[in-house]
């Protein structure tokens, strides 16, 4: 049986990325505690034993809707243009990360991890190691590459990398959690990237 340790949605079939959609939507929407495998079943169709093969358990399935999720966002530090001056390309990957953060999918996503982690401290621990330990290395490797070019001087690109994350996320991270309803715009996003992009830059400059 697929257990959460095991579970890779890579190789899911087309009725486990349904079942998928629907535990996402009804996790984020009810809570995980408050969504049943019977509620899962009347939006898919199949069976128990469909979940069961797939996901495991319905832990299992919690597990899979954080792993889509990290993943996706931690693709957005993967593209990196080096043919820009380094304050433009940070400017763009920390606004295109900013903006994955901030979005519906993932505010829902932070607000149900911080539910059930502390039954679940799985869920945290692969959080932290698919996003801050290793979907942070793309960036980390560009402010290597910074530093080789001696375009800036960094002694601990990882620890760097993340420093600046947490500053481009900023405030506007916090409200969102708190006062949900209060809508982020693209404007408050990119200043806020601005100014933490600067003081990063001003930070490691030569």
């Amino acid at each position: 049986m697929v257990t959460a340790s095991t579970l890779d949605i890579t190789k899911l079939s087309d009725r486990g990325l349904l079942i998928l959609d629907a535990a996402q939507t009804l996790f984020y929407q009810q809570g995980f505690d408050e969504t049943s495998l019977a509620m899962i079943i009347t939006k898919t169709g199949g069976s128990r034993r469909s979940i069961y093969n797939e996901f495991g358990n319905k832990q299992g399935l919690l597990m899979a809707v954080i792993q889509r999720q990290v993943t996706v966002q931690t693709a957005t530090l993967t593209s990196i243009n080096r043919d820009v001056s380094a304050k433009t390309a940070l400017n763009q990957v920390c606004f295109k990360f900013v903006k994955g953060m901030l979005s519906p999918e993932l505010m829902s996503l932070f607000r149900l991890v911080v539910q059930q982690v502390v039954k679940f401290p799985e869920l945290g621990e692969m959080i932290y190691q698919k996003g801050p330990m290793t979907g942070i290395l793309p960036l980390a490797d560009y402010l290597q590459w910074l530093t080789e070019q001696k375009l800036l001087k960094i002694e601990n690109c990882h620890f760097s990398a993340q420093m600046l994350i947490e500053m481009a996320k900023g405030p506007l991270h916090t409200r969102s959690l708190l006062l949900p309803n209060k809508e982020v715009t693209d404007e408050e996003i990119s200043q806020q990237v601005e100014q933490a992009v600067e003081l990063f830059l001003n930070a490691h400059h030569l």
